[in-house]
């Protein structure tokens, strides 16, 4: 029994590109609204020629007033800032080429190289250098003596090393904390004596 023929399109239907998709932000504005937040990067910045641009017609007035008026909307204001993060991730590659020439230049300052590795090691570890950061700003100067105080004690330091440390004052002044700190603690986990109370009825 012979086999039916199979036939094939014609013509091959071209793949299409997939269409970027837009952020949460800008999808929930009106179209002519994206359009004008796309072309406040191509103006500049200026609003009003964003508008005009976004196709919104009339006089510089009216287009003046409906421009604060649509840019000062939340909604737009965060499909700015949107768009602004998403263009500098997307512009990323060309920084870092940008700074990596420099670095490798022989030419350049030695300053400029400097610079241009510090700008590449804290882009690559920031999360360590902003946790240190914050962890040392949360310390009051008490906590940090009463820190070094309790460290020159566990490696069993000679009186010496605290006055060289505090200095006399400064020594006086740290054991004083501490001793406050020990009453507190011991007051709060003192027990609590429970007793039995009766009623004396007065004749």
């Amino acid at each position: 029994m012979a086999r039916a023929a199979t036939t094939l399109p014609a013509k091959r239907r071209r793949r299409r590109d997939p269409i970027p998709e837009l952020g949460p932000a800008m999808r929930v504005l009106p179209e002519k609204w994206q359009k004008a937040v796309d072309a406040l990067f191509l103006v500049d910045g200026d609003r009003s020629k964003a508008l005009r641009l976004a196709g919104y017609q009339g006089k510089s007035e009216s287009i003046n007033v409906m421009a604060s008026r649509i840019f000062a909307d939340d909604r737009v204001r965060r499909a700015i800032r949107e768009e602004c993060t998403r263009r500098i991730d997307a512009s990323e590659p060309e920084l870092i080429s940008v700074t990596r020439k420099i670095l490798h230049d022989a030419n350049e300052k030695a300053s400029d190289r400097l610079r241009a590795a510090s700008m590449l090691w804290d882009r690559s570890n920031p999360v360590v250098h902003k946790h240190q950061v914050e962890v040392e700003h949360h310390l009051s100067d008490d906590e940090r003596d009463v820190q070094h105080y309790h460290a020159l004690q566990k490696l069993g330091a000679p009186h010496a090393a605290f006055l060289a440390r505090f200095g006399p004052n400064g020594l006086a002044r740290v054991e004083a904390f501490i001793a406050a700190e020990e009453t507190k603690r011991h007051m709060i986990e003192a027990p609590v004596i429970e007793a039995e109370y009766g009623v004396i009825d007065e004749q």
